[in-house]
């Protein structure tokens, strides 16, 4: 072949596309043709190459050695062909830097804040990515992946997100933990404007976040920046319906933001909203184990006049809550806070319940408080419904430490008190009681001169129960020789 004819040969290989000639290759060095080996590399037409040409032409058969696809003899004669394939990389590599710069170029047309098509896309893509995750409520990840080595429209969920990127789905956020923690994000730091944003897409709702775990936290943030519009549209909300309140308030999660909308409650009107809603349920939420904090949360932050309808509940179901695990806390508190005649009329009930409740588990702490603040009626009042049960009282175990208490804090008292205890006909059963035996002591440890005398007296012909272990303590030397 001349000189010219490889020329005009090699011009038409090239104007081909590498995989045409990786295949001329192979398809001429197999086809079973014994011509010389200028005649292997001649070129064929187009059609010669097609897969139904080649099939067609029964050059892959069962008896043929070449029955598997024909791309696979590619694979092993590497060797052979290494000419024909750096040749294919060279044009593959003019290719890509070919479209790299013709895409550089064509992103450097568009500059500002014009964003080409490609890009645009892009941040399409991403954000309908953004928001199925949302809708799906996978907030697993810190991150949504993006499809784009540009910048993403959403970025990492830990920043808080544009509002404009999530609005419409704010409701769905607030219930996925990483969600909200965004959301308080945008209204820690957020405008005025974003607030409003995220309040309208919220109030609808705001019932069911206030009692959801994650919910909770953005509708008590939610309560610390609104304004007083956007509060009393909350309030309003959550007293539209009776019961409502009461029952946001006995839910682990929905007590939370009761508390903060007491906390965050100033006006007279938000303020009688709310405790009027509140007041129905007054008994269920004192013995309540989350509702109570709601009652206590009143008692610190709202002033005595506001207070007043709890002080009134408290005093009508005193022995009700006074013998519960958590009213008895409430009941405690509403003492401590209240003042005047509602103090009076807390007090004259509890010191006329003083037998019942000293002897309950729960009630004779109210009892204990009602001693020690040393009010002379009161405590007079207490003494009197006490008066002859001292002995009983001694050996129960709640009401042992209520007699402990009037021998420490009622001087008054000791006398009578020690002597009902040295009069019981089987002494030494007194002492030997689990309970007892500590009443025995605090006598022991306050009392002085001869009424000291006298409670010695009675106790040394017992000494012989020195080695009993409820004994010990009553036989110790400090104590006898006082």
């Amino acid at each position: 072949m001349k000189r010219g004819e490889l020329d005009e040969e090699e011009a038409t290989c090239l104007s081909r596309s590498p995989l045409q000639n990786s295949w001329n290759y192979h398809h001429n060095l197999y086809t079973g043709d014994s011509s010389s080996s200028s005649s292997r590399f001649s070129l064929l037409s187009p059609s010669d190459y097609s897969l139904s040409s080649y099939f067609s032409n029964g050059q892959c058969n069962g008896s043929s050695p070449f029955t598997s696809h024909p791309f696979d003899e590619m694979t092993t004669t590497t060797t052979k062909n290494a000419h024909d394939l750096s040749l294919c990389e060279s044009l593959l590599h003019r290719l890509n830097i070919r479209e790299e710069e013709q895409e550089k170029s064509h992103h450097q047309h568009f500059t500002g804040n014009q964003l080409s098509n490609y890009e645009l896309n892009q941040e399409i893509s991403c954000d309908l990515t953004y928001k199925s995750v949302l809708h799906q409520g996978a907030f697993k990840n810190h991150s949504v992946p993006s499809y784009s080595n540009r910048r993403s429209c959403v970025g990492r969920l830990s920043d808080p997100p544009c509002v404009r990127n999530i609005q419409g789905y704010v409701y769905m956020m607030a219930k996925d933990q990483h969600g909200c923690r965004s959301l308080q994000g945008i209204l820690e730091d957020g405008t005025s404007l974003d607030t409003m944003i995220i309040f309208i897409e919220v109030i609808p709702h705001a019932v069911e976040l206030m009692i959801n775990p994650f919910g909770n936290y953005l509708m008590q943030k939610l309560l610390d920046v609104c304004n007083e519009e956007q509060r009393t549209k909350i309030i309003l909300t959550v007293t539209a319906e009776p019961g409502l309140l009461v029952r946001i308030s006995l839910n682990p999660h929905g007590t939370r933001v009761v508390q903060r909308l007491v906390e965050s409650t100033k006006t007279k009107k938000h303020i009688f909203l709310v405790t009027s809603a509140l007041r129905p349920g007054f008994l269920n939420l004192a013995v309540d184990v989350n509702g109570n904090h709601v009652i206590q949360r009143c008692l610190q932050c709202l002033t005595t006049q506001d207070n007043e309808f709890l002080f009134e509940d408290a005093t009508r179901f005193c022995i009700d809550i006074a013998t519960h695990q958590y009213g008895c806390c409430v009941l405690q508190k509403c003492v401590a806070y209240s003042t005047g005649r509602q103090r009076e009329n807390l007090i004259r009930e509890i010191s006329r319940n003083s037998l019942f409740l000293a002897q309950d588990r729960y009630g004779n702490y109210a009892v204990q408080l009602v001693i020690e603040m040393r009010d002379f009626r009161a405590t007079a009042m207490v003494l009197a419904r006490l008066k002859g049960h001292y002995v009983e009282l001694s050996m129960q175990k709640f009401s042992s430490h209520m007699v402990e208490r009037c021998l420490t804090h009622c001087a008054e008292s000791r006398p009578q008190i020690v002597l009902e205890l040295i009069s019981v006909p089987r002494f030494d059963l007194l002492i030997q009681d689990p309970y007892a035996n500590f009443v025995i002591q605090a006598a022991l440890s306050v009392t002085k001169g001869p009424l000291h005398d006298i409670l010695v007296e009675v106790i040394r012909p017992h000494s012989n129960l020195r080695k009993n272990p409820y004994c010990k303590g009553i036989f110790s030397r400090n104590l006898m020789r006082k």
